[in-house]
C-alpha cells in the first residue's frame, strides 16, 4: 500500500511540473484579434460593427450585410510581422540571452461572401482567424524553463443571415466553427549540470462552436450604430506529454508514472461592441467603438490530470476584463479613391504583478491607414496597415528552484499587420 503511495505521489509531482510549465505558457498564447485583412484594418476597427461597406461585415456584424445594394466576395491575404524583444533585469536566476526577436512570422487570410436572397434577406459566409499567436524565443533564452516556444493557431468558418425589418432596423445571426492547434515547447532543469537540460513538448487539436449576432440603426440618414454580441468559443485541449533526455533524478519519476493526460479548456473571450458612424459630409466619415471582452473566463482553469486516479487542479491566472476604445476616419478623394485612417485602446487583461513571463501583452495601441482604389462599378481594389505597440509587459516570476526566478520586461513589443484586399461585386 505505501510503495503504491509513493508512486502516485511521484505521479502527481511530474505532472505538477508539467502541468506548471504549461499553464504558465501555453494558455497565454492566445491573442483576440480584430485583424482580418479586411478594409477596417485601416481605421484600427475603429467602425467596424457599424460600417457595412462592404461583405467583412458577415464576422463584424451580420445585420450590416441588409445594407449591402448586391451580392460580393472580399477575399484578403496579408501578415503578421511582430517584433518581440526580451530585456533580462537583474533579479533573473537562470542564465541565458533575452531571446533575441521572439516573434513569428502569422499569415493573415480571409474571405467573405454575401448573397441577396432578396430585399430583406442576406445570407454571409466567413472564413477567418480571431484567435492566435505565436512566439519562439529559443533554447537557450534566460526564460526557458517557462518555456521556449508558444503557439496557437485558429481558423473560423460563419454562416450567417440578416433581415431588413424596417428602414432604420436591421438584424443578424450567425453560428461558428472552429479548428485549433496549441502546442508549447520548455526545458526541464535536471538539476545536475553534466546532465544538461531536459526537454517538454505538447501539442493538441481541438474543434469548437460559437456565434455571433448583431443589430444595426440608422436613426437619421448620416448615422448608423452597430451593437454585437460574440459568444464564447470553448476549446477543450488534451495533452500527453512528451518528455526527452532527463537527468536522473527525473527520470526515475518518469519510469514509474506511466502515461499521465492533462485536460485543459481554453476559452476564446466572449465580447460586445457598439459602433458609431457619422458622415460629416458626403465624402467624410468618422467613427469609434466601445468593447468589452471577458478575460477573466480565460483565466480560470479547471485542469483534468488522468493517471492511475482522476484529479482536478483549479488554477486562476487572474485575468481581468478588458474594454477598447477607438476612433477613425474615412476621407474619399475624387470618385475612385478612399483613404482610412485609425486609432485603438485596449486595456491590459492582467496586471504587472500577476503577469507570467510569456504573456508580453500589456495595454494594446492600434495606429492604423490604408487606401482603396475602385478599379470600375463592380471591382475594388484595398491595401491596409497597422502597428500595435503591446506594451512593454513588466514581470517577476518565481517559480521555485527548477524554474528560477525571472525577471524583465520587452523593450520592443510590436506587430505589424500588412493586407492586400479585393471586393468583387455582382
Amino acid at each position: 500500500m505505501q510503495r503504491a503511495l509513493r508512486r502516485f505521489d511521484k505521479t502527481i509531482f511530474f505532472a505538477t511540473v508539467v502541468l506548471l510549465t504549461f499553464v504558465t505558457s501555453a494558455r497565454s498564447a492566445g491573442l483576440l484579434l480584430y485583424e482580418t485583412g479586411a478594409p477596417d484594418l485601416g481605421t484600427a476597427s475603429a467602425g467596424r460593427t457599424a460600417m457595412a461597406s462592404d461583405a467583412s461585415t458577415v464576422a463584424a456584424n451580420p445585420a450590416g450585410m441588409s445594407l449591402l445594394d448586391r451580392s460580393q466576395l472580399l477575399g484578403a491575404a496579408g501578415a503578421l510581422l511582430p517584433f518581440t524583444n526580451f530585456d533580462v533585469a537583474p533579479e533573473t536566476t537562470t542564465s541565458g540571452g533575452g531571446g533575441a526577436n521572439a516573434g513569428v512570422f502569422f499569415p493573415i487570410g480571409s474571405f467573405f461572401y454575401v448573397y441577396k436572397l432578396s430585399e430583406r434577406v442576406r445570407l454571409g459566409f466567413a472564413s477567418d482567424s480571431d484567435f492566435g499567436l505565436s512566439a519562439d524565443w529559443g533554447k537557450k533564452w534566460v526564460g526557458r524553463y517557462y518555456a521556449t516556444s508558444v503557439s496557437i493557431v485558429t481558423f473560423k468558418t460563419n454562416p450567417s443571415i440578416s433581415y431588413l425589418v424596417n428602414d432604420w432596423l436591421s438584424v443578424g445571426a450567425g453560428f461558428s466553427f472552429s479548428v485549433g492547434r496549441l502546442t508549447e515547447q520548455a526545458k526541464i532543469n535536471n538539476v545536475l549540470p553534466r546532465a544538461g537540460d531536459g526537454g517538454l513538448a505538447l501539442e493538441s487539436w481541438d474543434e469548437a462552436f460559437g456565434g455571433n449576432a448583431g443589430i444595426l440603426l440608422t436613426p437619421i440618414k448620416k448615422l448608423r450604430i452597430g451593437l454585437t454580441y460574440q459568444s464564447p468559443v470553448d476549446y477543450k485541449f488534451g495533452f500527453r506529454p512528451h518528455v526527452t533526455n532527463l537527468g536522473p533524478l527525473l527520470d526515475r519519476v518518469r519510469t514509474r508514472i506511466g502515461g499521465v493526460k492533462i485536460n485543459t479548456p481554453m476559452e476564446v473571450p466572449q465580447q460586445v461592441m457598439m459602433s458609431l458612424l457619422y458622415d460629416v459630409t458626403p465624402y467624410w466619415s468618422v467613427m469609434g467603438n466601445v468593447g468589452w471582452q471577458n478575460w477573466s473566463a480565460f483565466g480560470e482553469i479547471p485542469i483534468g490530470i488522468s493517471t492511475t486516479k482522476q484529479r482536478t487542479l483549479n488554477a486562476n491566472l487572474n485575468f481581468s476584463d478588458t474594454c477598447s476604445i477607438a476612433i477613425g476616419q474615412q476621407l474619399r478623394i475624387g470618385e475612385k479613391w478612399l483613404w482610412s485612417a485609425g486609432f485603438a485602446y485596449d486595456s491590459s487583461p492582467v496586471s504587472k504583478a500577476n503577469r507570467i513571463p510569456v504573456l508580453p501583452l500589456d495595454r494594446q495601441l492600434r495606429y492604423g491607414t490604408g487606401i482603396q482604389y475602385q478599379l470600375n462599378r463592380d471591382v475594388t481594389l484595398g491595401a491596409a496597415w497597422e502597428f500595435m505597440d503591446a506594451g512593454p509587459g513588466p514581470f517577476t516570476a518565481d517559480r521555485g528552484p527548477l524554474a528560477g526566478t525571472l525577471q524583465g520586461h520587452y523593450s520592443t513589443n510590436y506587430l505589424n499587420f500588412a493586407a492586400l484586399n479585393v471586393i468583387w461585386k455582382f
